[in-house]
């Protein structure tokens, strides 16, 4: 047995080792924008990737894989021109004037080079029936947002801008929920390193109080650790947790592999759920919304999360039953155990090594 395993894995790490090396975790698909709307100006802070910018606009003049000051302001312009072309300002059915501030090159809290800038837009009247799109990135693919914190009136309120939606003040809080709602749930569905973790819980199988103890510790233990990273009562290094993920997923994929029916795991997904928790967090912690503001967004994003983790659980569960009445039982959950230990290899390598 201990020799079919041992080829099982060697034949799943070449296998997955024909696959592009650039399979990523977190696909850096989100932006953040702070806008602070004046009585005659609406003021945006934007951080955008810096690579995908670059996929977009080829800025890296030189080829040496990053993109520098220097080859960011020598296409100041076509930046500009691609700024104007996906964000925009109107009042009273008008656009208003983009004046671009300077571009730098910042950090996202998980670690990811960023552009930044400010965007000015003003108005010689004073604004009325406000409208605002901010659409940056999108050609990339339609799950790109940008998520943002809107002041305005002396009060915060977060909007998350995907393509086709636009921000108008009489928006209501419902409509801003459901924004964040999505958010979750999406985030679930693009985190592939979240739902390598979850699939390696369960491939093992069990009755059905086993399932819902370990899907309930992974549920609590991410909601505990969600709620106090989002309120920045707990903080952790962005790259401590990246790295952490990642070795929860090689953790349960060797345990599946070489600990056959392995107990107490309810207490592994409560432990690693913890970690899962504050990457969750990054998402809500770029936005820096006031704690009024940020509670209504962290419970929705939290049943967005809670909604795609169950979907998963609802179709992988009866399919798993259904496999452990058949022969490829034992093969295909060793061999999907093998996959999923690579995965977790490769990504930490990636966050510790590279």
């Amino acid at each position: 047995m201990r020799r079919r395993t041992l080829r099982l894995l060697l034949l799943a790490i070449l296998l997955a080792g024909l696959a592009p090396v650039s399979v990523a975790a977190h696909p850096a698909n989100v932006a953040h924008a702070r806008v602070t709307i004046g009585e005659r100006a609406v003021e945006i802070a934007l951080s955008a990737n810096l690579f995908e910018l670059d996929l977009i606009l080829k800025l890296d003049r030189d080829l040496d894989g990053r993109v520098d000051t220097h080859e960011l302001e020598a296409r100041r312009a076509d930046v500009r021109d691609y700024l104007a072309g996906k964000i925009v300002v109107s009042a009273s059915g008008r656009e208003l004037p983009m004046q671009v501030g300077a571009l730098g090159i910042g950090r996202s809290s998980d670690g990811r080079a960023v552009v930044e800038t400010r965007l000015v837009f003003r108005s010689e009247h004073a604004l009325r029936d406000l409208a605002i799109r901010c659409e940056p990135l999108t050609e990339l693919g339609a799950d790109h947002t940008t998520l943002a914190r809107i002041d305005a009136g002396g009060e915060s309120r977060e909007f998350v801008f995907r393509p086709g939606v636009t921000y108008r003040e009489e928006a209501g809080t419902l409509a801003r929920a459901l924004e964040f709602l999505k958010l979750g749930i999406v985030h679930i569905f693009i985190g592939y390193d979240h739902i390598a973790f979850l699939l390696g819980l369960l491939l093992m199988g069990g009755s059905t109080l086993t399932i819902v103890k370990i899907v309930t510790a992974f549920t609590a233990a991410h909601s505990v650790t969600l709620s106090l990273a989002a309120l920045d009562v707990v903080s952790l290094d962005p790259a401590l947790v990246e790295a952490g993920i990642a070795l929860s997923i090689v953790y349960v994929a060797a345990e599946n592999l070489f600990a056959w029916r392995p107990h107490g795991r309810w207490l592994v997904s409560f432990l690693f759920g913890l970690v899962h928790g504050f990457g969750f967090a990054a998402v809500l912690k770029e936005l820096t919304l006031p704690p009024a503001a940020l509670v209504a967004s962290l419970v929705t994003f939290n049943l967005g999360v809670e909604i795609a983790q169950v979907a998963i659980v609802a179709v992988v569960v009866p399919a798993l039953y259904g496999l452990a009445r058949t022969k490829l039982h034992v093969p295909l959950t060793r061999m999907a155990s093998a996959v999923i230990l690579f995965l977790g290899l490769f990504w930490l390598y990636q966050r510790v090594l590279s």
